[in-house]
């Protein structure tokens, strides 16, 4: 691949997602790790991107930050909203999965808040240690690989372990939906996490905020058919929302 067209490859990455690791560029870019930190070092010089540890956000955003720390913040009134609502789908004494992410993040912030006795199965770190003041709560962390840069669990020992457990309910924090390609994501070690969760869960949500419809992302994980509902916030597009169930897709949201 030419260096122009690695370019437009990670400003339509950039795009979609707004951040993006260095790890995943060189597996998506087929190309070394010296290769992609030249090509974002170069964009950055021409004000395309602005690098941060680990990867790359929007050149509009600015601070010391890694690429985590801007998706946390990044519409995180309408991750809490979409997060409280969640909690209406849970019942005291049920398993939860929770993968890696931070909508996630949210949704184990409000679990701690509103709950007594869960047993909760996450590869994410900044997640499990919400629940470090919880003694009701059993906490299970499979074993696996660290991704540094999304404070994450990965990897086949980690997924065998997430399948060894029968899980009431599964909340899917993911980057892009979209009628035509279903759920995809930009981090490459999260997808089969997803899907080992998804394989053992009784009921699977997708918890995604409204900026995440009709977008996709450089990596498949599944078709819409098989997910149970899509958690969001009030502020939704009706006209998606209609989109999506006339699809045969329940999207739960809290109405104006």
């Amino acid at each position: 691949m030419l260096q122009e067209e690695r370019y437009k490859k990670i400003q339509e990455i950039l795009k979609q997602n707004e951040s993006v690791k260095v790890t995943e560029l060189v597996q998506v870019l087929n190309v070394s790790i010296d290769t992609v930190r030249r090509d974002l070092e170069n964009m950055e010089s021409k004000k395309l991107l602005k690098r941060v540890h680990g990867g790359a956000i929007l050149a509009a955003d600015h601070g010391d930050r890694n690429a985590f720390s801007y998706r946390e913040n990044k519409n995180k009134d309408k991750k809490m909203e979409l997060a409280q609502l969640a909690c209406e789908y849970v019942s005291e004494g049920q398993a939860i999965a929770l993968n890696a992410g931070t909508t996630n993040l949210e949704i184990a912030k409000k679990l701690s808040e509103n709950f007594e006795r869960l047993t909760i199965i996450s590869n994410g770190l900044r997640i499990i240690e919400h629940f470090s003041n919880k003694p009701g709560f059993t906490v299970i962390v499979p074993g696996g690989i660290l991704d540094h840069e999304e404070y994450a669990l990965y990897g086949k020992k980690c997924e065998e372990e997430i399948t060894g457990y029968n899980i009431d309910q599964a909340f899917i924090s993911i980057n892009a939906i979209s009628i035509d390609k279903g759920l995809t994501d930009f981090r490459i070690h999260e997808i089969d996490i997803i899907k080992a969760m998804m394989s053992c869960a009784r009921q699977k949500n997708v918890a995604a905020d409204s900026s995440k419809f009709e977008k996709v992302s450089y990596m498949n994980v599944c078709p819409l058919t098989q997910i149970d509902r899509i958690i969001t916030d009030s502020t939704v597009n009706e006209d998606i929302v209609k989109m999506y169930k006339d699809s045969g897709i329940s999207v739960s949201y809290k109405k104006g």
